[in-house]
């Protein structure tokens, strides 16, 4: 990895941050659901060319760091790791591959196994440098006469010691690593996000390398089932099973985009299971179960962390769907 230029980095930091909180301040003020992202932090925390600021403008922005919503303090601290905005531009770059198209990289992907021991290595270095670089950015502020709300820069520095010590398993690895590209579920959560490395295959004669099976809990939809592995024909099958509620033709439109993108085909089976429904009056929660064989493919990999954004999406638009209901009920505009 190259040498991070702070000076460079600690503007794009402010810059970035700006143009996020400008974003959050033309939506409305109400409270977001737990647990879930704001509409607005979709955007992708991209750096930007330096625009200089007086003084008034970086205090304004100093003081308004605490207001950070979960994605974008997980895209900081990606900058600060110096690892890619996207999954698959950090598995392209463990695989050490040339830029190809985008067909042939998920085949190369797709033929391969994870290195995790380089992907641990690479979070336990970029994790030491990430925390001086921490440090420095404290002492330019202090240099300036400003100050960081310390819940804000706590936050980052107890991310950056969680991503070091989770780089000592490879289980730990894949799952801290996975996370830091599902922003909306909690890093240090240990229920958020459960990972296991399995030595049998999953049902449906899938081989022992070959597979991805998830299991995610919904906060509207009940559970969801996907297996996700290999076949003969280069391509990816999914055996996904939900219950009756979720709109199943959504997350096929959103594959197919998937298959478009990758130019690989992706095929899905599709079945419907009533014990997967949401109970009535039931307390749910997202949270994420996923067991994998012991090559771990990386194209699998990238493909699972797709359909559990999919699904989430699909989850969160319905929580959208109830609160337009609610204000509607409500009176409100």
């Amino acid at each position: 990895m190259s040498n991070i230029n702070w000076n460079q980095f600690t503007n794009n930091f402010l810059n970035n941050f700006n143009r996020g909180v400008q974003n959050s301040n033309v939506q409305n003020t109400q409270q977001p659901l737990i647990g879930q992202p704001q509409p607005q932090s979709n955007a992708p925390y991209i750096a930007q060319p330096f625009l200089p600021q007086t003084t008034q403008q970086l205090a304004q922005t100093v003081t308004e760091l605490a207001l950070l919503n979960q994605q974008q303090t997980a895209n900081m601290l990606k900058d600060l790791l110096q690892m890619p905005k996207n999954f698959d531009q950090l598995l392209t770059q463990l695989a050490n591959m040339p830029k190809e198209t985008a067909q042939k990289t998920a085949l190369m992907l797709l033929a391969s196994s994870l290195n995790t021991g380089q992907l641990a290595s690479m979070l336990q270095t970029n994790s030491k440098e990430a925390m001086s670089n921490l440090y420095k950015m404290l002492a330019q502020f202090n240099q300036l006469g400003l100050s960081i709300k310390d819940e804000q820069t706590s936050e980052l520095s107890k991310l950056i010691s969680f991503v070091s010590a989770s780089a000592s398993s490879d289980v730990q690895t894949i799952r801290t690593t996975m996370l830091m590209y599902l922003p909306w579920l909690p890093l240090t959560d240990p229920n958020a996000f459960k990972l296991e490395i399995a030595g049998a295959g999953a049902d449906g004669g899938v081989g022992a390398d070959d597979f991805i099976t998830l299991l995610i809990s919904t906060e509207n939809y009940g559970n969801i089932q996907a297996i996700v592995y290999k076949t003969e024909q280069d391509g990816i099958k999914i055996q996904f099973t939900s219950s009756q509620t979720f709109p199943q033709k959504d997350f096929v439109e959103l594959m197919k985009e998937e298959s478009k993108k990758h130019n690989i085909n992706i095929n899905l089976l599709l079945d419907v299971k009533e014990a997967f429904n949401k109970k009535k009056d039931e307390k749910s929660e997202t949270q994420v179960f996923m067991n994998t064989s012991p090559g771990i493919n990386p194209f699998l990999l990238l493909i699972s962390n797709t359909v559990i954004k999919h699904v989430h999406t699909i989850d969160y638009k319905e929580n959208l769907r109830e609160q337009r209901k609610e204000k509607i009920q409500n009176g409100e505009s």
